[in-house]
């Protein structure tokens, strides 16, 4: 399998080159489904053929695309295998502490949808069913293998890829042409320098007034996007043995006075802060926002929510000294407290059959993970043109920010974002110092 060497970044990703390149007729990666599994040998053989009884409930977020389709394919298990599957869903801040909280209570559900950036924090503390007994010989060689690693904790497996996604750049059209700005990054390879992503954000202020220019996409269980910037810098959040912070550098700082000097010179949104549930995406619609990093599974809810209002757009990721993009995409994983086990782990199973992950992904806008699908020609439910760019930024994932966001300690090195960049943001008064300090002692407190 041809490794991806990133241009200009020195890193290599993790994920099969055939799953990106194939620009208009391929799709990339996807979210990962976990399912559990039981305690005995007589569970497996019980669970893993004929029809199936009861009821288990999936527990998720989701856009209304993402919902319709998870209901679909559950109504679809029902009819083939005769449980029912109730999906639950809930907001997506506050799904985190609320599975939490369930776990805690000994109510859990039977599944549940799971970043791959959080997949092994919740391994680690063996509340999720290790697969191996309930999946054959070669489940495996269906996925990537950058993805199918994600969802395995010291060996085994404890969840199953489904999708993934990646951020690029959303722009309206007309503030761009107000700005005068004709043209668009149209490949990797002339994605905008940061001074000329500064410049380009400095014309739409002084063209679009009462509009901010640009706002990222890193929000609460989302602040690891930041590390996009910080990798296009050259920075790397930890060593290179993954057991200490690596923030204290001369690229990291420079790539957080970068990302500060966006707000401090009116160039970013200023209340859309990295603690606070204001998203981007809810806010560009309005035309409030000239243009925001926000992830490919948003394209129909903003398409739909743009509708004829204006015409828009998606170019690539800023670089520096090389490209980086982040790793998206989620698992849906069983619970050792799942009521039905046996029919929770098949559920996860058949979510991730060929002609399952095909009809979400197309519905979704995300990006497939199975081997037989990265060079099949999906048929997007929406904006299908908009899709190449995202297949096409998901190759600058590099290795080391892989690696770095699927350790089970990284949900509490997210929370050191959360917790740290804030007050840097929005203080000009706020040091590199102090931030750095502050993330470097939360972050190896995490490790």
């Amino acid at each position: 399998m041809e490794p991806i060497f990133v241009k200009g970044a020195n890193v290599m990703s993790y994920l099969n080159r055939r799953a990106f390149l194939s620009a208009s007729t391929a799709a990339g990666i996807a979210v990962a489904l976990s399912a559990c599994g039981g305690d005995s040998e007589e569970d497996a053989e019980v669970i893993t053929e004929g029809q199936l009884s009861g009821e288990v409930t999936l527990t998720t977020w989701g856009s209304d695309n993402e919902i319709a389709a998870f209901e679909k394919i559950a109504a679809d298990f029902k009819t083939q295998r005769g449980a029912s599957v109730r999906v639950e869903v809930l907001p997506y801040d506050q799904m985190r502490t609320v599975v939490d909280r369930r776990l805690q209570a000994d109510d859990a559900p039977d599944l549940f949808r799971v970043g791959y950036t959080d997949i092994n924090g919740y391994a680690k503390t063996g509340v999720l069913v290790e697969l191996t007994d309930y999946l054959d010989d070669d489940f495996s060689a269906q996925f990537l293998p950058g993805l199918w690693e994600a969802c395995n904790f010291e060996g085994a497996p404890i969840g199953v890829p489904h999708h993934t996604d990646t951020s690029a750049l959303a722009y309206n059209k007309s503030h761009f042409e107000k700005a005068g700005i004709t043209e668009v990054p149209d490949t990797l390879e002339n994605a905008w320098t940061w001074d000329e992503f500064t410049d380009v954000l400095v014309k739409l202020k002084e063209a679009n007034p009462g509009s901010s220019p640009f706002a990222f996409n890193y929000q609460l269980f989302g602040a690891y996007r930041w590390f996009n910037t910080l990798f296009q810098g050259g920075g790397t959040v930890l060593t290179d043995d993954f057991t200490a912070a690596n923030l204290d550098t001369p690229e990291a700082r420079r790539a957080l006075e970068f990302t500060q000097g966006l707000y401090t010179d009116g160039l970013h949104a200023p209340s859309v802060l990295v603690k606070r549930p204001t998203y981007p995406d809810a806010i560009f619609p309005t035309e409030k926002i000239s243009m925001i990093q926000t992830g490919d599974f948003l394209i129909p809810s903003l398409d739909e929510a743009i509708g004829d209002k204006f015409e828009w757009g998606v170019t690539y990721l800023p670089q520096d000294a090389g490209q980086a993009a982040d790793l998206g995409g989620n698992a849906v994983v069983v619970t050792e407290q799942a009521k039905n086990k046996g029919a929770a782990i098949e559920f996860a199973k058949f979510l991730v059959t060929k002609e399952n992950m095909q009809y979400f992904c197309e519905q979704t806008t995300v990006l497939p993970v199975r081997e037989d699908l990265v060079e099949a020609k999906l048929a997007y439910a929406s904006r299908p043109d908009l899709m190449p760019v995202f297949q096409q930024q998901a190759t600058t994932m590099p290795e080391a920010l892989i690696k770095t966001s699927v350790l089970a300690g990284f949900p509490a090195i997210n929370q050191a974002l959360i917790d740290n960049m804030d007050q840097y943001l929005s203080d000009p008064a706020a040091t590199t110092d102090s931030v750095v300090q502050g993330l470097t002692s939360s972050i190896e407190n995490a490790l």
